[in-house]
Formats: C-alpha cells, sequence, structure tokens
C-alpha cells in the first residue's frame, strides 16, 4: 500500500516530487477543463503542457531551489527548526 510508496519517496526524493508534481497539475488542468470551463472534451495539448511544467519547473526546478538551494546553501540552520 502506501508503505512502498513512502520509500520510493525516500529513496527517490526528485523523481517522486516531479512525478507528484506532474500528477497534481495534469489533474488540476482537467478538473478546470471539464468542470470550470464546462467542456465536453478534453484539451489534450494543453494538459500535456501543464504535465511538463508541473514536471519540470513543479517537481525539478523547485526541489532544486527550495530543497538543495535555501537549505543547504542559504540558510543552512533553517532545518534545525
Amino acid at each position: 500500500g502506501f508503505g512502498k510508496i513512502a520509500e520510493f519517496g525516500r529513496s527517490h526524493p526528485v523523481v517522486f516530487g516531479c512525478g507528484v508534481s506532474m500528477a497534481k497539475t495534469g489533474g488540476s488542468d482537467c478538473f478546470a477543463q471539464l468542470y470550470v470551463e464546462k467542456r465536453e472534451h478534453l484539451d489534450w495539448r494543453r494538459n500535456a503542457v501543464f504535465c511538463t511544467w508541473g514536471l519540470m519547473y513543479l517537481g525539478g526546478v523547485q526541489y532544486f531551489l527550495y530543497v538543495k538551494l535555501f537549505t543547504q546553501r542559504l540558510f543552512p540552520g533553517a532545518a534545525a527548526f
């Protein structure tokens, strides 16, 4: 169940974070298209752009920025709180 998912997240934090970010961003776009905009069909190209954004920027860039840069370089003592 969730134990294996959590273990994968601990073992591969970047891959896990990128995958979760891609899924939540793509899922949010699907929700927006179907329920907010009330479209009959998904625009898969637009959804692919959102998935790519979630994977690359929200998953990759922000992981580097917040986990690596902020905690290890700019504010190394912040993790002590």
